[in-house]
């Protein structure tokens, strides 16, 4: 996928001279995956958001978060991953058994560490969060995503 860095652009009025720092948001982005779409607007892969503000200008940037869902995705080109209000279906691909064993598998879903609902900030690290037990840590710099932790361990 494209990806940008640091965009700067012009502002309508004006940021307070004193006003700098960085806010950290995310939120859902993609919300298509190859032919497959999500059925939620909660669903959509998380997308890191990043507004540097300093000497009176705004500088943004936006990562995808490079969770296992993302990647599982990604790969398959299509949704694998059940989310909120998106159950992922079978490959139309496989035979018949496979279809039926891929659907039964996915009644009880994995659980995704698609962490796309706040950005938590733990001693000095960052972190990606949503509903499940799965947190991601990130770089609230770069908006890498580093490590994956289940919360309730």
């Amino acid at each position: 996928l494209p990806r940008r860095q640091n965009l700067f652009s012009l502002l309508t009025g004006e940021v307070p001279s004193w006003l700098c720092g960085t806010l950290l948001r995310n939120g859902p982005g993609m919300h298509t995956i190859g032919e497959t779409s999500y059925n939620h607007w909660f669903d959509g892969l998380a997308l890191l958001h990043s507004f540097t503000i300093k000497n009176g200008e705004v500088h943004y940037r936006s990562k995808y978060l490079r969770s296992d869902t993302y990647n599982s995705n990604i790969e398959a080109n299509r949704i694998v991953v059940s989310e909120f209000g998106t159950m992922a279906y079978p490959d139309p691909c496989k035979n018949i058994f496979a279809k039926a064993f891929s659907y039964l598998s996915h009644t009880i879903p994995e659980f995704t560490d698609n962490c796309m609902i706040n950005i938590m900030k733990c001693g000095e690290d960052f972190y990606a969060t949503t509903e499940t037990n799965f947190i991601r840590k990130i770089d609230p710099q770069t908006l890498e995503t580093l490590e994956k932790v289940l919360w309730n361990r």
